[in-house]
């Protein structure tokens, strides 16, 4: 088994670019202040980089940031593809948050 070094460092930079901050990384995921999008290293590529939008984001904010990710990211060497969007659910019950990709 091999660790995989993902560039969260450079991630962070530039969502902090564009005025917004990272408020939560696990694993693969990365969730910005306010959960208005999430970053998603690739498995095989980690200067690729998915990009979902919260289902509540007006689409002319979502296009506008967007863009401003895009720029960024390709001055740090990162490749950000808008892969589609994501709805966060408290499980019934638990503290515990369940996020739905679609």
């Amino acid at each position: 088994m091999s660790i995989v070094f993902r560039p969260l460092g450079k991630v962070r930079e530039l969502v902090q670019a564009i005025g917004f901050d990272v408020s939560y990384a696990y694993d693969d995921l990365v969730f910005s202040d306010h959960s208005l999008f999430i970053l998603q290293f690739d498995d095989k590529n980690v200067q690729k980089i998915k990009l979902f939008f919260n289902s509540d984001c007006v689409a002319s904010e979502a296009y506008r940031v967007e863009q401003l990710l895009v720029m960024e990211a390709r001055v740090a060497g990162l490749d950000i593809e808008l892969k589609g969007r994501f709805s966060l659910n408290q499980k019934e019950g638990t503290e515990e948050l369940e996020v739905k990709f679609y």
